[in-house]
């Protein structure tokens, strides 16, 4: 490690913006020791219990606060909310995406990583209402905006019969609830991100959270946008005295192929994501 903050670090990781580059840059810089949730998890943990300690808030909150050792930094798929549950002071940092390419990014995930959707064609994902509303339309202003309690809670966005269970009735060595079998059948990715990851899909997005992700946003130490990469990795080595790489040019910024047709639609349902974007990139490394 090069250097130290003055306060521990708190990475607001927003899926499919360009993070995972970023915590390879943490792991060079920040001993493993250091970093949460890599100095809470054995090497052969299992890929569960990593998701549930990167994606599910109320594990965080719980396992940081609660932790006799302090963490340079903090990493995780959670809202910003998260940042007021923790005890300590934390120097926020977050990364942005121009919002439909963030979305046709995430599709492409899904067709290639989730077992439930290999073969399909990226409208047909789309039109997977759980995911559309839970991670794509207007997924960022979702993050930034959540509160404190919505955050921490159960609720989940209600598009099955029979619903699932709430979280606490899933119990070690104990049989899994049928609703939850069935849905495991079918794949693990949905299961395990109706369990981890935040209630996005419950929100209702309004002028109003807008105003609150942007006021959130403005809160963050560093923000970067993932077309100026370069831009934020430079400002976080001089912030906190890190050794960072010069990344080569990938063109970030060119339009990924999808149909006219499903780009619309994406335009149309990322209205208020775009807006949070337009603001990112007013106040961004």
């Amino acid at each position: 490690m090069t250097g130290k903050a003055a306060n521990p670090i708190l990475f607001l990781h927003i899926m499919k913006t360009g993070g995972t580059s970023f915590i390879d840059i943490i792991r060079n810089n920040i001993a493993k020791d250091r970093r949460y949730p890599d100095a809470t998890l054995e090497d052969k943990a299992e890929m569960a219990e990593r998701m549930e300690a990167y994606l599910h808030a109320p594990r965080l909150v719980r396992v940081v606060n609660g932790s006799a050792r302090s963490f340079d930094i903090v990493c995780g798929h959670i809202p910003y909310a998260a940042r007021e549950l923790l005890e300590l002071q934390y120097d926020a940092v977050t990364l942005l995406r121009e919002p439909v390419e963030r979305t046709i990014s995430y599709l492409k995930h899904c067709q290639k990583f989730h077992v439930e959707h290999k073969g399909w064609p990226l409208e047909r994902i789309y039109d997977d209402t759980w995911y559309q509303r839970s991670f794509m339309s207007n997924y960022q202003t979702r993050i930034f905006s959540m509160t404190a309690q919505e955050c921490l809670t159960e609720a989940r966005l209600g598009d099955r019969q029979p619903p699932l269970p709430a979280r606490s009735a899933f119990i070690p060595g104990a049989p899994m609830p049928e609703a939850a079998q069935s849905l495991l059948d079918q794949g693990a990715a949905r299961l395990a991100l109706e369990l981890f990851s935040p209630s996005t899909g419950i929100i209702e997005v309004n002028g109003e959270r807008l105003e609150r992700a942007k006021k959130n946003l403005a809160a963050v130490e560093i923000v970067g946008i993932t077309e100026r990469y370069q831009n934020f990795i430079t400002s976080v080595a001089l912030r906190f005295g890190w050794d960072v790489p010069v990344v080569p040019s990938k063109n970030v910024g060119d339009k990924q192929d999808i149909s006219s047709d499903l780009r619309r639609r994406i335009i149309c349902d990322t209205a208020f994501d775009r807006e949070l974007y337009e603001f990112a990139k007013s106040i961004a490394a």
